[in-house]
């Protein structure tokens, strides 16, 4: 059984589970026990994994410790977090929970790299921009690729984008601050400036926006395929 670690943010959570369900349909299921068991635990009052990697808050690892334990006390043999930003600590988590993670990070790498793409660019929080987690697992990847991390006055549109993907602005379409016209542009962008990969790195994206390019790549479609996946591997599906 899964647990997922949720809350961050709450709308992406739910996405989640949609997509999983979808992908699960799709693929011809038509009984509940043609889904995965899965364990939600919707972490709304953790601190912020942005502003913590920021300076600017408390730690939300012990929250994500004492929530993981929590869900393996309740039967999940696996974990997944729905934030791209809280796999800073994911070796710590693992460490101290006991139990293994998918990492989502390591899983949107492989997609990038089988684009077969050379220049990346990362839309993401501002934390994880910070650290560049990224870096890694894509150079693992594909060490000769470019990562492109938005400048200033780019990254400030995802942020944005981001923080209105979790309210009633997203619902705005006519608003210059509707997230789907920010994150459009923020693509727009880094388009220019050469990348033919792009990856959706803040799952909150998905609420609002998503292009069904081979080009794109989205965490949260990552995550959700990676679930159905090992679902249908320990089902023999």
């Amino acid at each position: 059984m899964i647990g997922v670690i949720g809350g961050n943010g709450v709308a992406a959570t739910n996405k989640l589970m949609q997509l999983v369900e979808e992908r699960c349909t799709k693929a011809g299921a038509f009984r509940d026990a043609h889904h995965p068991e899965m364990i939600v635990w919707q972490a709304t009052q953790v601190p912020s994994r942005s502003l913590f990697l920021e300076g600017r808050g408390e730690s939300f690892i012990p929250g994500y410790v004492s929530i993981g334990r929590g869900l393996k006390a309740c039967g999940c043999t696996r974990l997944c977090m729905c934030c791209n930003t809280a796999h800073y600590a994911i070796d710590d988590l693992e460490q101290q929970i006991g139990l293994p993670f998918i990492n989502m990070l390591q899983l949107v790498a492989q997609r990038v790299a089988s684009t077969g793409g050379t220049k990346v660019g990362i839309m993401c929080s501002d934390g994880l921009s910070r650290y560049r987690l990224y870096d890694e697992y894509i150079h693992k990847e594909v060490p000769s690729m470019e990562i492109v991390y938005p400048d200033a006055e780019t990254q400030n549109m995802v942020t944005q984008g981001i923080c209105n993907a979790k309210s009633k602005i997203r619902f705005d379409t006519s608003s210059d601050k509707n997230p789907q016209r920010l994150f459009d542009e923020v693509c727009r962008r880094l388009a220019s400036e050469g990348c033919d990969v792009i990856v959706a790195g803040c799952t909150d994206i998905r609420n609002v926006f998503y292009l069904n390019t081979p080009g794109y790549v989205d965490s949260l479609s990552v995550l959700a395929d990676a679930i159905c996946d090992i679902f249908n591997r320990e089902h023999d599906i």
